[in-house]
């Protein structure tokens, strides 16, 4: 791939793929649309990103693509509690609307699976190492605890709630989640 476009030039151009995608989806937006939005010309575009899962993925790891460093509030629960409040906030943002979308494209596209996977889930695994290890620290879980299957429920949790659009992701959730499924969870013997 050619040199990607000066970092001023490539944020306007992922906020174009961004905007788009949540207005007309992924399969309706296009390397011509994006152009216009981020009024650059299509030989940048195309030069950048030869194609358009290459452009989606690269704004999507733009977007999403760093790690997380959750909040300490000092008990397991309170840090549970602000990381589940923060997933909900992304889902409930525009954002949160634009990964939802790009389910079903990630479903055709390898490529873009494995990028929404390093961005979705890889990168932000790190943060449940740190609240498993914090509390491991605090006597709160017993040494050993793992985040292996926090993140896997947390995530399960937050993505059935969206596509079955069952009721809001709010902080009665957050508190029902975070009691009722992953605090058990995580106090399961190793």
């Amino acid at each position: 791939m050619s040199p990607a476009p000066k970092p001023g030039r490539r944020e306007a151009i992922c906020e174009a793929v961004f905007e788009l995608l949540g207005e007309v989806g992924y399969d309706r937006m296009s390397m011509d649309a994006v152009a216009a939005r981020a009024r650059a010309s299509k030989a940048t575009i195309y030069r950048g990103w030869p194609t358009k899962p290459d452009l989606v993925m690269d704004a999507f790891e733009h977007r999403f693509g760093g790690s997380f460093e959750p909040q300490d509030t000092g008990t397991l629960r309170g840090d549970l509690m602000a990381l589940l409040t923060a997933a909900c906030q992304v889902v409930n943002s525009p954002d949160g609307d634009v990964m939802t979308g790009l389910l079903t494209a990630v479903t055709r596209n390898p490529e873009l699976a494995e990028t929404f996977r390093r961005c979705v889930y890889d990168a932000k695994q790190s943060a449940f190492v740190t609240i498993v290890r914090r509390a491991v620290e605090r006597g709160e879980l017993p040494e050993g605890a793992t985040s292996d299957l926090l993140q896997e429920v947390l995530q399960a949790m937050v993505l059935n709630r969206t596509m079955r659009q069952e009721g809001p992701l709010d902080e009665s959730f957050v508190h029902r989640v975070v009691d009722r499924v992953l605090l058990p969870v995580l106090r399961q013997p190793i």
